[in-house]
């Protein structure tokens, strides 16, 4: 009896395994077939020319938590892993003169956070994660003024406040390439749902183009990116500010630390292969890609979002609630 349970037990784990491995395989094969061409900077920079652009970017952060920098940068290569390295969970504001607003990405609620940073802390040895002012409740009355959404990628902490735009009043087009719309693995399945299921949000598919234009959101373009998940979108912008035109990158999870770009460092191994499936060799072409548009004229800020530091030393104000 004792040998039939142990066998029982024994074949459904081999089951669990070799389940998992097909899994991992079929998302890995999935996401090196995201290789669509990248746009030149002067092709992107023409896709951002419009007189009607935003005047005003800001960030909310909804989530923070430290860890060491080994959780996001492969340790082999990393020129510093001693520093410091906080996690960050934002959720980008560009307003017109209008009024009308768009969020790059959503962030997550107090408990959505508290669920995604527990993980974190026993598997990565993090630090117990701290939630912040969720978007919503940071838009304040402004909340009512969103128009429209960009999601870098389709996972949780990225887009889990979403519904809670509803509550505040919001009615919006979410703007998806063709591959974010209709692609996905395991990873990113459950959440597109969330975005199908938000009552109140409109999914808009942008046109095939290297740097896709945003309908009703001039100075804004996107690149169907690939590398971290099916859909993962690099979205650019150009903001008019009182010294004149800036131009942002905002790079969602191509990198989680600027140096990550700086280096050409990609992520450790663990996580590209089993944690999330990402396509090394497409990810690293992105890292150089960033790493030309900061030297390009006028050059792009990058705005990575899981670096806090980078983004509280960035030139864009932490948002407070109107």
């Amino acid at each position: 009896m004792v040998r039939r349970i142990v066998a029982a037990l024994a074949a459904l784990v081999a089951l669990v395994v070799v389940a998992a491995a097909v899994l991992l395989g079929v998302a890995h094969r999935g996401i090196r077939a995201e290789r669509s061409p990248l746009p030149s900077p002067l092709v992107l920079g023409s896709s951002l020319a419009a007189p009607d652009r935003p005047v005003r970017l800001t960030w909310i952060n909804s989530a923070s938590q430290a860890m060491a920098r080994r959780a996001v940068l492969d340790p082999d290569a990393d020129p510093r892993p001693a520093e410091p390295y906080v996690m960050s969970h934002p959720s980008f504001v560009l307003e017109w003169a209008d009024g009308r607003i768009l969020l790059v990405d959503v962030g997550m609620t107090r408990d959505a956070a508290l669920r995604f940073g527990r993980p974190l802390e026993t598997l990565a040895g993090a630090g117990p994660i701290e939630p912040h002012v969720p978007v919503a409740e940071a838009l304040g009355s402004a909340a009512a003024r969103v128009r429209g959404v960009l999601f870098t990628h389709l996972h949780s902490d990225h887009v889990e406040a979403l519904p809670t735009l509803c509550d505040a009043g919001a009615k919006f087009s979410v703007f998806m390439t063709r591959a974010q719309a209709e692609r996905t693995n395991h990873t990113t399945r459950h959440v597109r749902d969330i975005v199908r299921a938000t009552t109140c949000a409109e999914i808009v598919v942008l046109d095939d183009a290297p740097a896709a234009t945003v309908p009703g959101f001039p100075g804004l373009a996107v690149v169907d990116a690939g590398g971290h998940t099916p859909g993962s979108q690099l979205i650019a912008a150009r903001v008019r500010t009182d010294r004149g035109d800036r131009q942002f990158a905002f790079t969602g999870d191509i990198v989680n630390h600027i140096d990550g770009v700086a280096g050409n460092i990609g992520k450790p191994w663990a996580y590209r292969t089993f944690v999330v499936p990402e396509d090394e060799e497409r990810l690293s072409e992105l890292r150089q890609f960033l790493d030309a548009l900061t030297r390009y004229q006028p050059p792009y800020e990058l705005l990575v979002s899981h670096d806090r530091l980078q983004l509280e030393a960035s030139s864009i104000a932490l948002r407070t609630p109107d």
